[in-house]
Order: C-alpha cells, then structure tokens, then sequence
C-alpha cells in the first residue's frame, strides 16, 4: 500500500472511530437511572435510641446534631423518664432534626387487644401532638421488650393495630444491640461497613448513652461509654461525608425503597438544549412522598443545569457527564437545562 492510500486510510479509521464514539455519547444523552438510596449513597444507615432516657437528649441527640447526623428516638411519653423531662422531649429534641418512633406509651407490655391499642394509640397521638407534619403519616414502631407473660397480644393483632395508625415495624433487635451484642466501635462500625459492601441497609440499636456531665448517681440502661460513642458517630459521619452512606431515620429509609422498588423513570425528550423526564410510583402517595434521587446523563459541554419540576427549581453541578438530584414521583416531569451558574 502507498503512502497515499495508507494515509486514508488512517483517517478514515480515525474518523470511523470519533464517529462511532459520538454516536455512543449521544445515545447515552438523557438515560437515566433511579439512585439505590437518596444522593446515590451506596448504602444506608440506621440509629436507633430506645426508652427515651436523660442521656439521649443530654448527650445523643447533640453530638448527632454537632456532627450533621440524624437518628430515630423511639419514645415511651407515659413512662416516668420522659414524664420527668417533658420540655426536653416535646419542645427541643425533635427540633434538632431528630425523628421519634412508637415504642408504646409505659413500655409496660399488654396483655389484650384492648390494652395495647391504649399503649400504641397513645404514644402515637402524642408524637403526632407534638411533631407538626400532614396526617396521616407513617410512623416507625419498635416492639418493646418485656418480661414474661407481658405481651400477650397475637401477631395478627399487632398487624391489624400497626395497619390502624400508620406504624412500620423497625427491624429486629436481634445482633444489633449496642452494649448487648456490639460492644466496640469497630464492631459497630463493621456493620456500615458491611452494608456497603451489599448496596444495602445496616442498623444499631442504643439503649443508654454514658453522661459524664452532668454527674448523676446512676448511668440509663446498657449505657454505651461516650469512649466507643464518640468515635462511631465519627466513623460514621466520614463514611456519608466520602459518599458512601446515607444516615437516616428509618421511615426515610422505609419510603425511599417502597418508592424505588415501585418506581419508573421515562425520558420523555433529550437533546443539546433541554432533558425532560418523568417519574411515577404505584405506592400511596398520601404516605410516600419522599423524593428519589435521579441520575441523568447530560451532553458534553454542560457543566451545569437547572433542574425544575412544578414550582421548585435548583442549580445543580455536572460531574463525569451526569447531573444528580432530587424528584418528586407522581408530580410533573422534571426538566433539566443547561446553565453556566452553580
């Protein structure tokens, strides 16, 4: 082969090969894909506090605040505990981002159908007293642990009361007990680790947290030394802060995956100028109406763009091609236009 014709033949090969690498960027122009959990976070994890004792709003709840964390408190509002310390409870907990679950009003047990709707509906209608936020709601419920012959209630009825007041049962206690079963930061933190591994969930269940100040003469139940405490909301914190965790309450976490699972994502028109896409959910948008976090793949070029669906419009940042944010389902579609300004 001449010069000549070798050299056509380089370029056309060059120009096959941009051609071919072009056509791939573009069709990818607009795919979109629905995050495993909120912010693509590859994994989420859950705190849970239980009994509603002193040391979780004299400790717990502002070293969570300090650090940006969030967890759910599940209360007792007819147990002598929180009785003692009302103002704590209904005036300055939950307004530091902290969100409450039922664990029955006296965490006496019940031993009727009857009894344990007073327990359950009354340690609902107090949160909801206390809490502003639409009704109905969904509430997480946590089984209280009781002596022998304290809980008579059926399965079937617990179902049919947790069904009447909006309740998701909490995952099991079982090998994530703070204290009980997990005694030191690195086995707690084992299990953030593990969900990541997984793309998945992971949870610990605290009962009492270590007060050193103030000194009392007695510490709450299975306190956990602030020594291993202080160091797991660390650990916990740089994994959310590399991307890699979502900490959350559980009924966000209960939304998001009822949402995902039931969820489509359509491009309705992708070019150089504008995506729009849409999202619907077959869940119930009365109680699931938190926003997914979509993934949009954007043409070359973009750095930036302005996402709106209805009324609400944000700027949010390209990286690597693609833009993420947050979406209402079942709302109107979401469009995305290029902007220069983040």
């Amino acid at each position: 082969m001449n010069s000549r014709r070798f050299c056509f033949a380089t370029e056309w090969a060059a120009l096959l090969s941009l051609w071919c690498w072009a056509a791939a960027q573009a069709s990818t122009v607009g795919d979109t894909r629905i995050a495993a959990w909120q912010d693509d976070a590859k994994a989420v994890f859950l705190l849970m506090f239980d009994d509603g004792w002193p040391s979780h709003w004299q400790v717990a709840a502002p070293e969570l605040a300090k650090r940006g964390l969030i967890a759910t408190f599940y209360i007792n509002p007819g147990k002598g505990e929180y009785l003692k310390f009302k103002d704590e409870w209904e005036q300055k907990l939950w307004r530091q981002g902290m969100v409450y679950g039922n664990h029955t009003l006296t965490h006496k047990g019940a031993k009727s159908l009857e009894e344990a709707d007073r327990e359950i509906g009354e340690c609902n209608r107090a949160i909801t007293a206390v809490v502003p936020g639409k009704e109905p709601r969904l509430i997480s419920y946590g089984q209280p642990g009781v002596g022998p012959g304290n809980w008579t209630v059926t399965p079937e009825q617990l179902d049919g009361l947790l069904a009447k007041y909006h309740l998701v049962s909490r995952p099991p206690f079982a090998d994530h007990g703070a204290v009980y079963h997990l005694k030191t930061t690195d086995e707690m933190l084992a299990l953030a680790d593990r969900a990541i591994a997984a793309n998945g969930m992971e949870y610990l269940v605290i009962h009492g947290v270590e007060r050193i100040k103030p000194e009392w003469k007695y510490q709450d139940f299975w306190a956990l030394k602030q020594d291993v405490f202080l160091p797991l909301l660390d650990g916990l914190k740089e994994r959310r802060d590399r991307g890699d965790l979502w900490i959350t309450d559980h009924i966000s976490q209960h939304q998001y995956e009822t949402e995902r699972t039931g969820a489509e994502v359509r491009v309705l028109e992708q070019s150089e100028r504008q995506i729009r896409v849409s999202l619907t959910c077959k869940a119930d948008p009365a109680l699931y109406d938190l926003p997914l976090t979509l993934v949009t793949q954007v043409p070359p070029g973009w750095l930036a763009c302005a996402v709106t669906q209805g009324t609400n419009q944000t700027v949010v940042a390209v990286s690597g091609g693609a833009v993420k944010y947050r979406a209402q389902p079942g709302v109107p579609p979401v469009t995305l236009r290029r902007t220069e300004k983040k």
